[in-house]
């Protein structure tokens, strides 16, 4: 799939997940444990953004979100996020600079989804929600506010991700 083509799937993706993680976050005011799938939601939708990111520019190319070593996958997140923060993949104002707040925050999240999908009985205490607005945050930077891809060609899908960053946005605040 050539890079420009994995754009459009990956902002569908980043949809869902949002709406996902704003379905799990709502309901977990009657169901607690229903909260612990935010973290999972929100990694799905951060990786899909990456990956749309980091497939926008013309030079882009398959190795760019590929595993090394499992080039027929997608890169796992942290590695996504490391290139989407170097200048070899991404030049200003896409390149994301993040304080290391920011990136402990994410790494707390993706390691709370592990726990979910890999360790269920471990996975009792979901990141707080500062950690949560942290992958919104790169999230609202890579797909919104400097997205390296052409943005005109999805603008519907990009204002429904408006949409649900902002609902989510409202949604945590209050609880923070």
């Amino acid at each position: 799939m050539s890079p420009r083509a994995r754009i459009c799937p990956a902002l569908s993706a980043v949809l869902e997940g949002l709406k996902l993680a704003r379905r799990e976050l709502a309901g977990s005011e009657a169901d607690a444990p229903r909260r612990r799938w935010v973290s999972v939601a929100l990694v799905s939708a951060l990786q899909a953004g990456l990956v749309a990111a980091l497939s926008g520019y013309e030079s882009a190319g398959e190795g760019d979100v590929a595993d090394p070593s499992q080039p027929d996958r997608i890169a796992p997140v942290a590695l996504l996020l490391r290139r989407a923060r170097s200048a070899e993949y991404l030049n200003p104002p896409e390149l994301l600079e993040l304080p290391g707040r920011v990136v402990r925050d994410i790494e707390q999240v993706v390691t709370a989804r592990n726990s979910v999908l890999h360790r269920p009985d471990e996975a009792k205490n979901p990141p707080v929600n500062e950690a949560f607005r942290s992958v919104l945050q790169v999230l609202q930077q890579v797909c919104l506010t400097h997205p390296p891809f052409p943005v005109k060609e999805h603008g519907v899908m990009l204002a429904l991700i408006r949409d649900e960053i902002s609902a989510l946005q409202r949604a945590l605040a209050p609880i923070g």
